[in-house]
């Protein structure tokens, strides 16, 4: 059961000082005592005044100063600096913890229990720990700090206040009063980092400890005997032990080997790593006791698996001839395995040359090959090597030896250089039909409703045998363009006009329609049906006065596009259709003439 205090028994104050108790079990390492740091503001206010100091250690029996408010507790023992010898019979242990506040007697500070009772001497803790007559709490911080940091937050802002707690050791036994002596210590909090550290006793030289292996890591199994060597700097404060660990188990590697500072700051010992990773973990402990603190270094030493062996065969084909190309072909076989190599490289080298002549990839059955050409005559003994993988280990051939001539020519190749004009070509398009032979619509006749007058012509005028560009009357385009280009025609009609003899008679060209648009190929060209689009156009239908701004039929002011080439095919292509006039019954008479203008563009 957890005990919460809101207030200490207070008796008159008076001044004291705590002073570092070194703890020797017989003929061990000393155990690293409390003091010799400022003194925390409110110690010479408490009553009676604390016995000594606390230290806390880890399972491994080496100082722990620091941590993660996350880690379990401050470590596995927390130690007190001297023993309690006021009386017989006190054989359990407990932590608690208070809040300091600037001034307000320590005896009301509030507080609560953050260990469980645990019995002393430990015979079973390590090292030193397990032989002090001191009292011991085994397990240290059972009760995770963030809860009481929760319960009883430091919000001082004092200085010698800020962020503080103490920490204390109070002694029971069966029967017995409890003592109202104690043993204390100060930490401090970083809750932003979520980190603590011990404020007093001052642990204020650091000391960093380098750990390395010969020969380095990784190691290809079966490991050799490893040396691992710990460092600690700086030499002038590397007094006191190195411990080697495997982490993994738990388990120390070797003896605790001891440093002298300047007579000497590194130690080792060997052993021999187990295939796949090691963590191994020197930690130095100080004997000072008051001045350093321990640290420690991890190294993960690796030691992969044992590589499969290969062969690796040469062969050529081409060589001692004339100079010139020679063939290289060979396989990788995994003689572990008995099956052959799926990947890596090969290397050809010449002659006892360090550098390959030619680099080539593995393929399927671990089989390689390559070309390379001689210019000059000589000997070549040449060697494949197979760089290997990250599972199966190089390999060179036997050397293939053979010697070629000089080349049989000095000079076997030129080169001629041709050149050729594609022509640009031409895109052309025509009609028969000009001012002088012009296309007749005939008289134009009244719609059977009487509404508008029309008329209308095909263009195909030239018979059933039509041939564009031979024998044909109506659009005829010609393309030779280079690049296969596709072309678009459009047709743009002007206003028809009886040419001044009645005033105001003019028939708009929106009133000029092509309908029935159809193509006409010529047989064998490479223009061909599917190649070519056509799009009527029919006029304005009733018909439209002069002054319409519209676009209808083929009027206006933008052409109409009557037919497209999306095929890009060169050759020729006819294209025959239906010219179609209206005109309203307002028309005059007379022979109204006008023009369609075609247009093709690329």
């Amino acid at each position: 059961m957890r005990r919460t205090f809101r207030s200490l028994a207070v008796v008159a104050a008076s001044a004291a000082t705590l002073a570092g108790v070194g703890l020797m079990a017989g003929g061990g390492a000393a155990l690293a005592a409390g003091g010799g740091g400022p003194t925390p503001p409110w110690e010479s206010s408490i009553s009676p005044a604390p016995l000594g100091s606390i230290t806390f250690y880890n399972a491994q029996g080496q100082v722990v100063t620091g941590g993660n408010l996350t880690d379990s507790g401050f470590g596995a023992y927390a130690v007190a600096s001297a023993p309690y010898t006021a009386a017989t019979g006190y054989t359990k242990a407990t932590l608690y913890a208070y809040t300091p506040v600037a001034g307000q007697n320590p005896g009301t500070w509030s507080g609560e229990e953050i260990s469980l009772a645990s019995t002393f001497p430990n015979a079973s803790a390590p090292g030193a720990i397990g032989t002090t007559a001191n009292p011991v709490q085994s397990g240290g911080d059972e009760f995770p700090f963030t809860q009481y940091i929760t319960a009883f937050p430091n919000t001082q802002t004092t200085s010698g206040y800020t962020n503080v707690y103490d920490i204390r050791m109070k002694l029971s036994g069966i029967g017995l009063p409890t003592p109202t002596a104690y043993y204390d210590t100060v930490i401090s909090v970083n809750t932003t980092a979520g980190t603590w550290s011990v404020d007093y006793p001052d642990y204020t030289q650091n000391t960093t400890t380098a750990l390395t292996a010969s020969p380095a890591s990784p190691q290809t199994a079966p490991a050799a005997l490893t040396t691992l060597t710990a460092t600690v700097t700086p030499a002038a404060d590397a007094v006191g032990t190195v411990s080697f660990w495997n982490t993994s188990t738990n388990t120390q590697i070797g003896t605790t080997q001891t440093v002298t500072g300047t007579g000497g700051n590194t130690a080792s010992v060997t052993d021999t790593p187990a295939n796949g990773t090691t963590p191994y973990e020197a930690i130095f402990t100080p004997s000072i006791g008051s001045a350093d603190i321990g640290s420690s270094a991890t190294l993960n030493y690796v030691v992969s698996a044992p590589l499969d062996n290969t062969t690796t065969t040469l062969a050529e084909s081409g060589g001692g001839g004339p100079a010139g190309p020679v063939t290289f072909t060979g396989t990788v076989t995994d003689t572990t395995t008995s099956s052959p190599a799926t990947s890596g490289t090969v290397s050809l080298f010449d002659n006892g040359s360090t550098t390959p002549f030619a680099t080539t990839s593995v393929g399927a059955g671990g089989a390689f090959s390559t070309t390379y050409t001689y210019t000059a005559g000589g000997s070549h003994s040449v060697v494949a090597t197979f760089s290997g993988t990250a599972t199966q280990s190089g390999s060179s051939s036997t050397p293939v030896t053979f010697t070629e001539a000089a080349p049989a020519c000095t000079t076997c190749n030129t080169t001629a250089t041709i050149s050729g004009i594609v022509p640009a070509g031409t895109l052309s398009i025509s009609t028969p039909f000009t001012t002088t032979n012009p296309l007749s619509l005939g008289t134009l006749a009244l719609n059977a409703a009487g509404t508008y007058f029309t008329a209308s012509a095909s263009m195909d005028t030239g018979g059933a045998a039509d041939i564009p560009g031979t024998n044909f009357n109506g659009i005829t385009i010609v393309d030779t363009q280079a690049g296969n280009l596709p072309w678009t025609v459009s047709a743009l009609a002007s206003n028809l006009s009886d040419g001044g003899k009645n005033p105001g008679s003019t028939i708009s060209g929106e009133n000029v329609g092509l309908t029935n648009l159809t193509p006409v190929f010529v047989s064998g060209n490479a223009i061909q049906a599917g190649d070519v689009t056509v799009t009527n156009q029919p006029p304005a239908t009733p018909p439209v006065s002069p002054t319409d701004t519209g676009s209808l039929g083929l009027g206006g002011t933008a052409a109409h596009v009557i037919a497209t080439d999306s095929a890009q095919p060169t050759g020729t292509v006819g294209i025959n259709g239906t010219v179609v006039l209206n005109a309203p019954t307002s028309t005059e008479a007379g022979t109204f003439v006008g023009t369609i203008t075609f247009t093709i563009a690329s």
